[in-house]
Order: structure tokens, then sequence, then C-alpha cells
């Protein structure tokens, strides 16, 4: 179940539907977080109360995706979650996007989805 949440360390992406907004964190084991958090009048409606979309992606996998977001990327960073971080922000718009990447490159993450965010 959903008890995180983005931290002052997240980062969130440029784009996405009105009334969303994506984020990036880093999760206590060292996953990286993809959470798309939706507070739109359609969730509302909806669910009755915000919602958050999230993908789990294990710690064992961020030097792959670290190494493919930098084999198509203008400049490099450092190994780590902020390298990664800067890479997706550059990269991606949005939640979907980073899935759609995700699904391409075929690379696991467990989804959740919280109704009460």
């Amino acid at each position: 179940m959903y008890t995180q949440g983005p931290g002052p360390d997240a980062v969130k992406l440029t784009g996405g539907l009105p009334g969303t907004a994506t984020f990036l964190y880093s999760g206590p084991d060292g996953s990286l977080i993809v959470e798309l958090y939706d507070h739109s009048e359609k969730a509302e409606r909806s669910f009755g109360s915000d919602v958050a979309f999230l993908l789990h992606i294990a710690a064992e996998d961020k030097a792959r995706i670290l190494a493919l977001l930098q084999a198509n990327a203008e400049r490099s960073y450092n190994s780590g979650a902020p390298g990664i971080f800067k890479l997706m922000r550059e990269r991606f718009q949005d939640y979907y996007a980073v899935k759609d990447w995700l699904d391409a490159n075929g690379i696991a993450y467990r989804k959740e989805f919280d109704s009460h965010a």
C-alpha cells in the first residue's frame, strides 16, 4: 500500500495532464519510484479523492536504466539517484512516457495504485 509519497528529494517531471504531477524518488530499499499523483476533478469524481499510480523499479535495475539513458543523452551524470533523476527529467514528460520506455526496454516494475493518496 502507498505510504511514502514524494519527499523533499523528489524530482518532478515537467509534463502531464492538467491536475496531475509525476514524481521520481528513491524508495527505502533503494528502488526507483515513478509516481503519478492525480488530483484532478475526474479523479475526485471517480474515486472520491486524489489517487496515485506508482511504478516500483528494483534497485538492481538502476544501473541498466542509467546506462540506457546515458547512451542517448547529450551529457552524462554520475551514477546514483541524482544522475538517473536528471536524465529522466530531461528525457520524459510524465509517468506514461516513463512506463512506455520501461516496457520498450524490457525493464520490469511493480505497479501500485492508491485510491486515497
